[in-house]
């Protein structure tokens, strides 16, 4: 019998391959496609590595060291999160009805940056929007 953390993986592979499959053909060749919101992806993914850590009886890793056993729980926005793309406030969980942005895009293009909030929330907010947004530290 398989123990659920090997489950976990298998399944994070799979989601990982069909996200791979997505990014390549695209969606319908519109701009709105995986291809063209990576970063997006990467947050949805890493909203969902924090909401599956309690199943395991885990908590948010408090740094990246930590993370690392961790990683192949969260397949798309590992990378991101090492290569520093994805900024991660540390030890910061997912809060029902919480406002606070606790993952983001550390590139601002013109039309701003996506984010991820407490709440499980993705979206993109302006370069404004997201100085004045509550962060957590």
């Amino acid at each position: 019998m398989r123990s659920h953390s090997i489950l976990r993986r298998e399944l994070a592979l799979v989601c990982w391959i069909v996200c791979l499959t997505f990014a390549a053909i695209g969606c319908g060749g519109t701009k709105s496609g995986p291809v063209a919101q990576p970063m997006k992806g990467a947050l949805e993914d890493f909203g969902q590595f924090l909401k599956n850590l309690p199943t395991d009886n885990l908590k948010p890793p408090k740094d990246i060291a930590a993370f690392m056993p961790l990683e192949p729980m969260a397949p798309v926005s590992a990378e991101y999160l090492v290569n520093g793309e994805l900024v991660y406030f540390w030890g910061a969980d997912l809060v029902q009805g919480g406002e606070r942005i606790i993952a983001y895009q550390k590139t601002m293009d013109a039309d701003g940056c996506w984010v991820l909030r407490e709440n499980g929330k993705v979206e993109k907010l302006s370069a404004d929007k997201f100085a004045q947004a509550p962060k957590a530290k």
